[in-house]
């Protein structure tokens, strides 16, 4: 993107996309100013659990988007979501970002925890 495309989408009222990759950036930039406990066990089925137990939350709805998108390796994301979520959960999501790369779970973990968490996501309405 050129220089300029960036201004447009940094003014104010804009809101600025990013790809997933650039969203994981963000989020470990924006994680370096907190010291927060990271989560212990799973962190995959720490993330479900947290989704399943309030999927009508903002964060939740988010850390489901985060979990496809790192499952899927696809999906973007406005710069501005990084700040719903809470100390807590940005040190999970960071932590499912080095588990991700890191690649110590089975793909069908991965794919499992977004059914899941998808599945949450839909129960919500229904």
């Amino acid at each position: 993107m050129s220089a300029q495309g960036d201004s447009l989408n940094s003014g104010p009222g804009a809101t600025e996309l990013l790809s997933a990759a650039r969203f994981q950036d963000e989020l470990r930039r924006v994680a370096r100013f907190f010291r927060s406990r990271l989560p212990v066990g799973d962190p995959l089925d720490a993330t479900v659990r947290k989704i399943e137990q309030n999927p009508a939350f903002t964060q939740s709805r988010l850390l489901t988007r985060i979990l496809a998108a790192l499952t899927y390796q696809q999906g973007e994301f406005r710069r501005a979501e990084i700040s719903a979520l809470d100390a807590e959960t940005l040190a999970m999501v960071i932590t499912l970002m080095d588990v991700h790369a890191a690649g110590t779970s089975a793909r069908e973990d991965w794919v499992r925890a977004a059914d899941a968490a998808n599945a949450a996501q839909l129960g919500v309405g229904g």
